[in-house]
């Protein structure tokens, strides 16, 4: 005679298929890649879709991120939060590292700074274009951004157009007897090409659009420095992520990117793996005390 006695169920094909599913892809992923209260680097706190460049994980075969590409900072000594963005300027693929100074997530932006400028007040510069790749889920916005001009090892010591504007003198040197100029000029204030042609380098640099860009008399010595240190801002573009992304998000989860862009998997609280969205299907379960047997009920 058996200890007890089972009753047999016969489970509709769709919900034994949805079982297998979640057997299947549960326990994919180490849920501690998804920090979901915000993580306290220096003064940022950073949370979802950023992620720390150490908190990756193996996602269905992939090394994946929980986050959008290139979300990615890097805290450093647990207090210095860092941004890598690319340089038109090289050719190499080289990357210039930015302070994270501040990102709004009602905004959807985020505030990046120049470290050699943070760093160094004594003579405030920047020597290469700030790039964004297209790979990256981050812009320039239009209506935030404004632009200095940079212009190094010039052959003439004045502005065409532009008799107030001095020399930056720091930045200015000279060579087997040739002295050569730096200026910085706000893009709105200055005819490019008959300049450009008297200097050998031209950096363009975002900064705030409402920084004080105003000539004035201490601009060429250090009245650019404020609109520097107050660094520039990017956004990023929600309406990249795809459906199955967007269902993800609205079901609880957070979505899993390749390094390569592209959308994984929908990764859920509980440590689970969906292909779009998280169950909202809670087992509970049946314990035969008599049996020791774990039963589901449905």
């Amino acid at each position: 005679m058996a200890l007890c006695s089972l009753r047999r169920h016969r489970l509709p094909l769709p919900f034994l298929l949805a079982i297998l599913f979640a057997a299947s892809h549960g326990d994919d992923y180490s849920p501690s890649i998804c920090t979901l209260q915000p993580y306290a680097c220096g003064k940022v706190n950073i949370r979802y879709p950023f992620y720390l460049s150490d908190e990756t994980a193996d996602v269905l075969g992939n090394n994946s991120s929980c986050g959008y590409p290139g979300l990615v900072i890097d805290c450093v000594d647990d207090k210095y939060p860092i941004m890598q963005l690319g340089s038109s300027s090289s050719n190499t693929g080289y990357y210039y590292n930015y302070n994270v100074t501040d990102i709004d997530y009602n905004n959807f932006t985020i505030s990046l700074a120049y470290p050699d400028v943070l760093d160094d007040e004594s003579c405030p510069w920047v020597d290469h274009n700030v790039t964004v790749s297209p790979t990256l889920w981050l812009n320039l916005s239009e209506y935030t951004v404004g632009y200095l001009l940079f212009f190094a090892n010039c052959s003439t010591n004045t502005v065409p157009g532009q008799p107030n504007i001095d020399p930056i003198p720091c930045a200015s040197s000279s060579d087997d007897g040739v002295d050569y100029y730096s200026f910085v000029i706000p893009s709105s204030e200055v005819l490019h090409q008959p300049l450009s042609q008297e200097c050998k380098q031209v950096t363009q640099v975002p900064v705030l659009q409402n920084a004080n860009l105003t000539i004035n008399q201490q601009w060429s010595t250090n009245g650019y420095l404020t609109a520097l240190e107050q660094g520039f801002q990017l956004e990023w573009n929600i309406s990249r992520r795809s459906e199955r992304c967007t269902q993800c998000e609205r079901s609880n989860g957070r979505c899993a990117y390749s390094r390569d862009g592209e959308f994984v998997a929908c990764l859920c609280t509980n440590g689970r793996v969906s292909d779009h969205e998280c169950t909202k299907v809670s087992f509970q379960p049946y314990v035969c005390n008599r049996c020791s047997l774990l039963l589901t009920t449905l």
